[in-house]
């Protein structure tokens, strides 16, 4: 039986925060100002992974809304489309039906779901709790809350089970106000080889000044190089662009050197 839960009057009022701010995110920026709004104070966390899922259960899209700077290679192993930990995530609760489910803090390594909360552990980014949609058509979506500071336990569920509708259509928004190609979109169309070739030198986390000797440019040619690779990407910071270059399986392709 499921607990009941009692809303205090603040707790009341950041539901109606909530919700009255939800009316205008329509962009990634938006949706990270957004969860990192009203919603830290019912869903503390640290960083969520967005997943889009298509109608055959393919990744569409993974997005990380996340207040901190990691380093492309933490955010690769969480987040690439084909085996990173949150989609391997997303899947297995999905599979199981076990929407909402919460990390436990110590698993047998025998059940792939408590082992995928050791690997989370090993990220240290602690606790997680994921919910997600049902199989809609068009797609489902997971949203995976990392680094929550408390154990999350009936009133943390109930608080996500709640905003997952607002959640879901805040996301669908995103991907639709982006125009973004679906994961199986070749990227050349929308990146040039040079950018292709940055993008692979900050996936391997170079600065500015590093890919600038690198390449025998100027830090200036770089940084214009990586701002027009936000706006064709639509994302705002260097890990959201590698992240979606994984997602578009643009790195690697032709056009992109490989650094060796």
């Amino acid at each position: 039986m499921t607990p009941l839960v009692i809303l205090d009057r603040l707790e009341e009022e950041y539901l109606v925060r909530i919700g009255e701010a939800f009316v205008q995110v329509r962009n990634i920026r938006q949706l990270f100002l957004w969860t990192q709004g009203q919603i830290q104070a019912l869903l503390p966390h640290h960083l969520m992974v967005c997943i889009q899922f298509d109608e055959t259960d393919g990744v569409v899209c993974v997005d990380p809304v996340d207040r901190h700077a990691r380093d492309p290679a933490f955010t690769r192993n969480l987040c690439h489309p084909q085996h990173g930990l949150a989609v391997r995530l997303a899947r297995l609760a999905r599979s199981r039906n076990a929407l909402p489910y919460v990390l436990p803090e110590s698993g047998d390594r025998a059940d792939p779901l408590e082992s995928i909360g050791m690997e989370v552990r090993d990220l240290g980014l602690e606790r997680a709790m994921i919910h997600g949609t049902e199989r809609f058509r068009g797609g489902a979506s997971c949203f995976i809350l990392f680094g929550m500071p408390g154990v999350p336990g009936a009133r943390e569920m109930f608080f996500f089970e709640l905003l997952l509708p607002l959640l879901h259509m805040a996301f669908q928004r995103v991907q639709a106000d982006s125009g973004r190609p679906s994961a199986s979109s070749d990227a050349v169309d929308l990146l040039s080889a040079r950018e292709l070739e940055i993008l692979t030198w900050v996936m391997r986390g170079k600065s500015n000044f590093e890919i600038s000797a690198i390449l025998d440019l100027s830090t200036l040619t770089v940084k214009n190089h990586l701002q027009n690779i936000y706006r064709k990407l639509n994302v705002h910071t260097r890990v959201q662009a590698v992240s979606r270059c994984w997602d578009l399986h643009a790195l690697g392709l032709p056009g992109a050197r490989d650094p060796g």
